[in-house]
């Protein structure tokens, strides 16, 4: 929820997190959101990995994935892992309609 609350915190829509512990071994949440614009979709990532920092969560497995000025970037904590997407890439891969009907579903 640290995570969800820091992407909120810069704006971010359609905040879903998804509980898989009990249908995926990839990992045991996957937390999706979305940016209007590449600089909003920047600024959530900047946000989640202040928040992160600031309680001590870092691993050397963990980094951004996408370009700063991508409309997707992934970031993946091993039992966490974190979609920030523009409107057009969410519509598109729809990644909760992989999980959300087997899963626990937390909205913001």
């Amino acid at each position: 929820m640290l995570i969800a609350r820091a992407a909120e915190a810069k704006s971010a829509a359609d905040i879903k997190v998804l509980d898989l512990k009990r249908i995926s071994p990839l990992a045991d949440y996957l937390v999706i959101c979305t940016g209007e614009s590449a600089p909003q979709i920047r600024a959530i990532s900047l946000s989640i990995d202040e928040k992160l920092r600031a309680k001590g969560i870092k691993s050397k497995a963990s980094k951004w994935e996408g370009k700063l000025n991508s409309n997707w970037m992934v970031l993946d904590l091993g039992s966490v892992v974190v979609h920030v997407m523009g409107p057009e890439e969410r519509a598109r891969y729809k990644l909760e309609d992989l999980w959300e009907k087997r899963s626990i579903v937390y909205h913001l």
